[in-house]
């Protein structure tokens, strides 16, 4: 499995940015902004999908964007931040 996929993975982008994997699917992978440590339990009894639905309305980590090209921003209905990054931190959980 891909470092990019696992749970709590790190990121640095290009313009200095820093963002922790959150969420990974076919839709792509998604991130939350800033240096986080998401504990995988928190995780449990969501469908796995939480950029649709499937975590609590209040679930702290869901994603802020995805990484794919900006250009599909408007099409998946959240921001899409490209896919160049730096892995700066492998998280622990895929």
């Amino acid at each position: 499995m891909s470092a990019i996929n696992r749970l709590g993975t790190q990121i640095r982008l290009p313009d200095g940015r820093e963002a922790t994997v959150v969420y990974n699917s076919l839709v792509g992978v998604g991130v939350k902004f800033g240096l986080h440590n998401p504990d995988p339990k928190d995780f449990d009894g969501t469908d796995g999908n939480t950029v649709q639905s499937g975590g609590p309305e209040d679930f702290p980590w869901e994603p802020d964007a995805l990484l794919r090209k900006p250009e599909m921003s408007e099409r998946l209905g959240m921001p899409c931040i490209g896919e160049e990054y730096e892995i700066t931190r492998v998280g622990g959980a895929p």
